[in-house]
């Protein structure tokens, strides 16, 4: 899946403080020689031997809280003052040691907390007796935490939410604004829910405050207000699996949008001899290609060392994948075309984008995510696609794809690319679809056009644009 810049911006907070970070709780070795290995939160011991009367108070404090709720505020703060993203933290061995049911509550915290952040803080902020008033870090995280069990976990008792949000903000670093969380979740738990949707329902919804309102305009400019708010309530839910296609075991395990794509390019050339996958990282699409045409060469780039490296494990672990080729090529630089040698049949170009169609798998993006992002993405796509485009065979097909929404990162880029590369032109998509195994007949019918584009609520799967692109053969 395509991801956002590595280098993002903090994520924002209405009222955190940007120079406060939560400390590693500190704790007393509870027997000479063994230190605590609570998996959720770093542990600390002071070298002097002797425990301060603050670190005696946040080590009581953090052996009250869950590890489910001690890990969901640990990955939370990490994405705040990271890079990190969400789905990586999941998957991390210390979330990994936690039992499946605290791995279940882990997930379905940090991600709740990360779609809902927004209207979160709308709702916490007018409680404050000063809404402009400066928080502990800690504090933000513990009150977003408590909040979103208190609105959208019915099966979390108030009491649990309220307590361990408490402890939480004492156990790291900000004790002193223990009260003050406690005060506003209990105040929380006592107002109804129904008067927030009540309130904001003639204009706009609770699930499009958890956006960004820049966000949100583009959209109602591009889409309407109707898809808009469809693609705001997708958004804040577990993306569903196999509603575009069954589950299958000789197939990959991907979602269905990136699949889709993958298998749009494998209908594109009936029997492609050599294949490239010039941005394939971790891989999923390039494992459906490497099914569906087992006899091709294929090679698959990334300009990530440490992404290819995890692709290239999870290659070798199937028969049917162990044959790709693994290059580590910056697709931006014109020298990559000289080292990937060209004359290819079929190209998938998944470009690295923004993401805005993945926005309910990948809930941080709307927090990191700036209007003067899109055209470096855009600048970046166009040198990746012109680049691509060059190492097609005549008659050769390639598929530019993205899972943004934004029309910079999609018609814009190839428009600009095709006024760089002049032998190249576009094949209607509907004719490729057609040929797409698995596809539910009514699915395909709402996806017939020159462009595949999927939306998120309108259909059952992520934002994706695909278009298919094709060389000339030369004249003469």
């Amino acid at each position: 899946m395509s991801r956002p810049p590595k280098t993002p911006p903090r994520i924002p907070s209405p009222f955190g403080r940007k120079s406060d970070a939560p400390k590693p709780v500190v704790v007393v070795p509870p027997s000479p020689g063994r230190v605590s290995t609570r998996p959720a939160l770093r542990v600390a011991v002071e070298s002097t031997g002797t425990a301060s009367a603050a670190s005696i108070t946040r080590a009581e404090s953090a052996a009250k809280i869950s590890s489910a709720r001690a890990a969901a505020f640990h990955i939370l703060h990490k994405v705040s003052v990271s890079a990190a993203h969400s789905d990586d933290l999941l998957h991390s061995l210390a979330v990994n040691e936690l039992s499946q049911e605290d791995r279940n509550l882990t997930t379905a915290l940090v991600l709740g907390v990360l779609r809902w952040q927004l209207q979160l803080d709308a709702v916490l902020q007018p409680m404050l007796q000063r809404p402009d008033a400066e928080l502990h870090p800690a504090a933000v995280i513990a009150l977003r935490l408590g909040l979103f069990q208190l609105r959208h976990l019915d099966r979390v008792p108030p009491f649990a939410a309220i307590n361990e949000s408490v402890e939480l903000a004492r156990a790291n670093g900000a004790a002193h604004a223990a009260g003050m969380v406690n005060a506003l979740l209990r105040r929380a738990a006592r107002e109804s829910n129904t008067g927030d949707r009540r309130t904001l329902a003639a204009a706009v919804t609770p699930e499009e405050k958890a956006h960004p309102e820049w966000l949100l305009q583009r959209w109602r400019t591009n889409f309407g207000g109707v898809v808009t708010r469809r693609i705001a309530e997708y958004d804040q839910a577990e993306p569903p699996a196999h509603a575009l296609f069954p589950a299958d075991d000789e197939m990959p395990e991907i979602d269905d949008g990136s699949r889709l794509v993958a298998e749009l390019a494998a209908a594109a050339v009936a029997a492609p001899k050599r294949i490239l996958d010039c941005c394939a990282a971790p891989g999923g699409k390039t494992a459906v290609l490497a099914v569906r045409h087992p006899a091709a060469e294929i090679i698959a780039a990334d300009v990530s060392e440490k992404r290819l490296a995890a692709m290239r494990k999870r290659m070798d672990r199937d028969a049917a994948t162990a044959r790709v080729k693994t290059v580590l090529a910056d697709m931006t630089l014109p020298a990559t075309a000289k080292e990937l040698a060209g004359g290819f049949d079929l190209i998938l170009c998944d470009a690295p984008c923004s993401g805005t169609g993945t926005l309910a798998r990948n809930p941080e993006i709307r927090h990191r995510l700036r209007p003067s992002d899109l055209p470096r993405q855009a600048e970046r796509q166009t040198a990746i696609l012109t680049s691509a485009l060059q190492l097609l065979a005549p008659g050769g097909r390639l598929i530019y794809s993205t899972c943004s929404l934004e029309p910079e990162e999609n018609e814009a880029v190839v428009e600009a690319a095709l006024k760089q590369v002049a032998n190249a032109r576009a094949v209607d998509a509907a004719e490729v679809l057609a040929k797409v195994p698995s596809l539910p007949e009514e699915t395909r019918a709402t996806l017939t056009a020159a462009t595949l584009r999927t939306l998120p609520g309108t259909h059952p799967c992520d934002g994706f644009f695909a278009v298919v692109l094709e060389r000339l053969h030369e004249l003469g």
